[in-house]
């Protein structure tokens, strides 16, 4: 495997690395159909394919550095299958993108247009439970095999991409089983977004196909750090290490007490990185909404366990339906800080 790349390439400074690892992301979560790339309902495209887009081909990505952008991922953002007979068979899922072969699409900008016949051209299924995905990744990072056809790549969580169906590779989670549900459940947020989410009734998915939870830091944690007994009256780091679903620079995080949600009929599913995720149930809005008339879907208020701020020591703004403490201008005005990895 290679060693991680100090090189610097083009956007923003940003290190080759990083730049590698957000247009995959970019790719496997969002933009496969707009760019004809074939993917399967999983979520799983042929790594060949995946090279010859035009932001990994600007780049001069080679395979060697796809297969490390899986293994170094912080986040394991990435899922990796290797299949070294990966020929079509009645037996296979079908691809859910189909790229076009015309003329005209063959000269767009950004299109990705396969060598082989789009219309026998499909996917192998993945595994099903998350062990064993994990199981599936870690044994394709092991083999020397050095073709990419031999080897499918998706992205683990995060997608927008509607023929993606999580039921094929999240675990459901249920009150059936309490050993597996998490002991935390949080969604990470922001100072100007707070109010919003208040006013709406909850979390929505906007634009993806799931709202985000982590399983950590714990809310004891998060309030023992603000207990603001320090000389200088500033709030202690808390948690500041990589956590699977949620930005580790979030302000506002919002406690779900799980079982509630699950016992009122809320889907929650894990995926294989340890992502807690919902697509939340329907609720029909309100006349006087933007939306007249439509149902979106939430993970309601009446969910909400606590809520606290963590950044300049305010602690807990919600607790079990109340509103404790309003947040103050100066925080909400602000925008919303720039991604990070």
């Amino acid at each position: 495997m290679p060693e991680p790349s100090d090189k610097r390439g083009r956007g923003r400074g940003q290190g080759r690395d990083v730049q590698i690892s957000k247009a995959l992301s970019l790719l496997l979560r969002h933009a496969a159909e707009k760019e004809g790339l074939k993917m399967n309902a999983q979520g799983y495209a042929s790594v060949t394919d995946v090279l010859q887009w035009r932001k990994l081909k600007s780049l001069k990505v080679t395979f060697p550095e796809i297969l490390h952008a899986v293994e170094s991922s912080d986040k394991k953002r990435f899922a990796l299958l290797y299949i070294p007979s990966a020929q079509p068979t009645s037996s296979t899922t079908q691809a859910t993108t189909i790229p076009s072969t015309t003329p005209d699409a063959e000269h767009e900008a950004g299109k990705i247009v396969g060598e082989t016949q789009p219309d026998t051209s499909v996917l192998e299924s993945a595994p099903v439970t998350s062990e064993d995905q994990q199981s599936a990744t870690d044994h394709a990072l092991s083999v020397k095999d050095k073709d990419p056809a031999n080897f499918l790549i998706r992205a683990t969580q995060g997608h927008s991409i509607k023929t993606v169906e999580a039921a094929s590779f999240l675990e459901p989670l249920s009150l059936s089983d309490e050993s597996k549900l998490p002991d935390t459940v949080v969604h990470g947020t922001f100072h100007s977004t707070w109010p919003a989410i208040l006013q709406s009734g909850g979390l929505r998915c906007m634009g993806r196909n799931h709202i985000h939870f982590a399983t950590g830091p714990p809310l004891e944690s998060v309030l023992a750090a603000h207990s603001g007994d320090n000389a200088q009256g500033k709030p202690k780091p808390d948690d500041s290490r990589v956590i699977s679903g949620m930005r580790r620079d979030a302000q506002v995080l919002i406690y779900i007490d799980v079982r509630k949600a699950l016992a009122a009929g809320v889907p929650f599913w894990r995926s294989e990185n340890g992502v807690i995720l919902s697509e939340g149930v329907p609720v029909s809005q309100g006349a006087n909404d933007d939306k007249k008339g439509e149902e979106q879907k939430f993970v309601s208020l009446e969910f909400f366990d606590v809520v606290a701020e963590r950044k300049v020591g305010l602690g807990k703004l919600w607790e079990r339906g109340e509103v404790l403490q309003e947040l103050p201008a100066n925080l909400t005005s602000k925008c919303n800080p720039k991604g990070r990895r």
